[in-house]
């Protein structure tokens, strides 16, 4: 017990070192002063969700086979060197080897710290416990969000400009590094000789069992359309907020635009992340209240759907504060639901393919992302943002019918 402890602290810590990403409240903001329009941000995030598509099941292969600790350090690797670009240069054709090795960092992260995760429940006859247990380490991980988005605000407002909060993030990856050394080598998972000709072997299986169950398939496809949803639309609420911050009279006694901005977007952050610190640990209470798994998870879904259109309504109607109200919560839903994949997909793959098959879920999640962003981006320059949480909220009730999960 003293191990899992332990364990549980470390996991948690890599969580919130993992989300002390101080340029993220201000990402769209940053491109938008760069002089980059919506249709162009949304290429340059299709083509980071491009890159993840191509680098998540090799990505996952490496953890699988050669170790997760390894795999993860690369991560930090790729996010350092992706920021440093950021900070040091500027324009689109110079964003897109910045936003390729962010990529590699995602791909090389996600699913794999996942893997360690189960992989020491498994380990400590836990295995039952996935939900809240992965619901505490994410909240870790929002804690860390919200501390970073008010320290953000005050870098901000100090300089003036955008590009500093890159150079402050690389610390607490560099710090991440550090952690992953301390993992204890269990974690790495089974680790047998394997020849290069394995890995196809290795991919064949990991996909037969995804493809002859179609309602593990169902689910990982659902998952990642939602996440690719909110992962596109959630950056939308910043340029929002500056249009608050801009017609704000209470702020009106500071002297830039960008320094007013600084400072509600910070606040606005610190309590959306602080609101997702909470509900993160409500995730195993919402689906004992709601009754299952499967019920839990439709519930979400179709409530993301709904906040999709309030969001575009009051959007229309100029009614800004309840329009960032709406997609506050998307915040809220994405980190009660997401513990629930986790435990829900955590329960139905093989320990020894856990890797590669969240992975699975995270190259799809790529797939929608990589459609998503540069339609959203094409509706926003068009037609508004209005426009485009519309045309989101059409497509998610589409897609919450069609990949309805099924209770048994």
């Amino acid at each position: 017990m003293q191990d899992d402890r332990r364990m549980l602290l470390k996991f948690s810590t890599y969580g919130f070192l993992k989300n002390l990403r101080f340029f993220e409240p201000f990402l769209y903001l940053f491109f938008l002063a760069s002089g980059l329009s919506y249709l162009e941000i949304g290429t340059l995030i299709s083509i980071r969700e491009i890159s993840v598509l191509l680098l998540e099941i090799p990505t996952g292969i490496v953890a699988d086979l050669t170790g997760r600790r390894r795999a993860m350090i690369a991560a930090f690797g790729a996010y350092i060197t992706s920021f440093s670009i950021f900070y040091l240069f500027s324009g689109f054709t110079l964003f897109i080897p910045a936003m390729l090795l962010f990529a590699a960092g995602e791909a090389f992260r996600s699913g794999t710290h996942k893997a360690m995760i189960m992989t020491h429940l498994d380990a400590e006859n836990m295995a039952d416990k996935k939900v809240a247990y992965y619901g505490i380490t994410r909240s870790a991980s929002r804690l860390g969000s919200a501390i970073s988005a008010l320290l953000a605000g005050i870098l901000v407002y100090l300089w003036q400009g955008y590009n500093v909060i890159f150079a402050v993030s690389v610390i607490p990856y560099l710090l991440g590094m550090a952690l992953m050394l301390t993992y204890p080598r269990e974690l790495d998972g089974d680790l047998p000789e394997r020849r290069l000709a394995d890995l196809w072997s290795h991919v064949s299986d990991s996909f037969r069992q995804l493809i002859r169950r179609p309602g593990l398939l169902r689910m990982v496809v659902n998952a990642a359309i939602y996440d690719g949803f909110f992962k596109i639309s959630k950056d939308y609420l910043s340029p929002m907020v500056e249009l608050f911050a801009v017609s704000l009279p209470a702020l009106l006694f500071i002297e830039t635009a960008t320094q007013r901005t600084a400072i509600l977007v910070g606040v606005v952050y610190f309590f959306v992340y602080l609101n997702s610190f909470v509900s993160s640990r409500k995730s195993a209470a919402v689906m004992h209240r709601v009754g299952n798994l499967p019920r839990a998870l439709n519930l979400l879904f179709f409530t993301f759907a709904g906040l999709f259109l309030a969001a575009a309504l009051f959007l229309y109607v100029d009614v800004l504060l309840l329009s960032i109200a709406a997609v506050f919560f998307f915040f809220s839903l994405y980190n009660l639901r997401k513990p629930l994949v986790v435990g829900y997909l955590g329960d139905r793959i093989a320990p020894q393919q856990r890797a590669t098959l969240l992975s699975t879920h995270n190259q799809l999640r790529s797939v929608a992302g990589m459609v998503i962003a540069p339609v959203l981006g094409f509706f926003a320059d068009r037609y508004g943002i209005s426009a485009a949480f519309a045309a989101g909220c059409v497509l998610l009730f589409i897609a919450g019918a069609v990949l309805f999960i099924k209770e048994n």
